[in-house]
């Protein structure tokens, strides 16, 4: 389909909106994952408005550090739900010292079918939804949410997205879990997203939730560097704008292949362009937004080490990249918390919490377990500046 003259005239990249790109690459494994959980729930039914004759769909856990592009696959799902008419609703933040009161919003949310026509239904069904909306959902219990949830599910396939996991109530989101779970059990059209930063899985085991070791667990990160220039590449073709190959080779090469980074690099190349009344991308033109995108790029990694700083692990970090930056190869986690233990006193469990606060931060990143190397490598660097920089004035 041709883009008309006020699509090709606005900005395609998205740096840090919470919305997806024009155009998102790299992620097709975790695309057809979810692709694959849609499909599970838009089956035939057993009887009119009864649960599926397919089986129990997987749960999936989408974990990756900030700027990777989580929220980039929602809005991707939501795009593909859509005509398949099944609905996403996403539940954040069940937290803070009244988390009913999330919890009723969120039945709010369920009780409502955007579009739906109530005349068609049945009659005996209409009755029973009509009992579920008048629920009083000031106090709501976890039992009327299963009930919402159920109501929900007998007139449109749902994927219940439960994001920012590290911040949900323990218990509550428990009960959560295991009334979904109970549902999709049952045969009932409903998928279970988890999604969050690496925090996510040390939250769960706080979590009774047994199911979930059965879930799929999905990661991301960096991007191919070939799909990081198909993505910043591609925006431009579709409009008309040629990008030279140079020109593409130094945008990807200050990206670090990082989804939040290509963004930033795309769009501040895209917003030059516009004000130069350019049509073409050449070296010249990206070299002239350098300091630009080095500003944003240091923002980023001053939010991670503000993180850091604020927890007060500035030297346990520096000890953590001292030894992945010795290291040729990736070491494994034990050789890292090895290294944040040296010197000092720590028994096995306060190791373990302080390496996972700054996997979460994201200084540096698991890979499948086993191997733990630098989330972005060129944070690095500007980490040791930065406390070398802070020591020096403390001085």
């Amino acid at each position: 389909m041709a883009m008309s003259e006020e699509q090709s005239a606005y900005n395609p990249f998205r740096p840090g909106t919470g919305s997806a790109p024009e155009h998102l690459t790299g992620r097709e494994p975790e695309q057809a994952l979810l692709r694959q959980a849609l499909q599970d729930i838009i089956g035939p039914r057993e009887w009119y408005y009864g649960p599926l004759r397919g089986w129990a769909p997987q749960p999936l856990k989408i974990v990756g550090p900030r700027g990777a592009g989580k929220m980039e696959l929602l809005d991707w799902v939501r795009s593909e739900a859509k005509p398949l008419k099944v609905d996403v609703v996403r539940l954040a933040f069940l937290s803070g010292a009244e988390p009913q009161d999330a919890l009723a919003g969120f039945m709010r949310e369920l009780a409502a079918i955007p579009g739906f026509n109530f005349k068609r239904v049945e009659a005996q069904v209409y009755k029973y939804f009509q009992m579920v909306m008048n629920l009083n959902f000031r106090q709501p219990s976890i039992k009327d949410f299963g009930e919402v949830l159920a109501a929900r599910l007998r007139f449109r396939p749902l994927l219940l997205l439960l994001d920012d996991i590290m911040h949900h109530d323990p218990k509550m989101l428990s009960q959560i879990l295991h009334q979904s779970q109970h549902l999709v059990s049952d045969g009932w059209p409903l998928a279970l997203v988890l999604m969050g930063t690496p925090a996510l899985e040390v939250h769960l085991d706080d979590v009774d939730a047994n199911f979930l070791h059965r879930a799929k667990d999905v990661y991301i990160n960096r991007l191919k560097p070939e799909a990081t220039r198909e993505a910043l590449s591609k925006p431009f073709a579709a409009r008309g704008v040629k990008v030279s190959d140079e020109a593409l080779e130094l945008m990807a090469s200050w990206t670090d292949d990082y989804p939040y980074f290509i963004q930033t690099m795309g769009s501040t190349v895209w917003e030059a362009r516009e004000d130069a009344a350019r049509t073409e991308v050449d070296v010249a033109l990206v070299q002239s937004v350098a300091q630009i995108v080095q500003d944003k790029r240091n923002a980023f990694y001053n939010e991670i080490y503000s993180l850091i700083d604020n927890a007060d692990l500035l030297e346990h970090a520096m000890k953590a990249v001292a030894a992945i930056d010795a290291s040729p190869e990736p070491l494994m986690p034990g050789h890292v918390r090895d290294s944040i233990a040296e010197g000092t006193r720590l028994e096995h469990a306060g190791v373990l919490k302080i390496y996972n606060k700054l996997l979460d931060a994201g200084l540096f990143w698991e890979i499948s377990y086993i191997k733990v190397s630098a989330a972005i490598p060129s944070f690095f660097n500007y980490f040791k500046k930065a406390y070398e920089r802070q020591r020096a004035s403390r001085a």
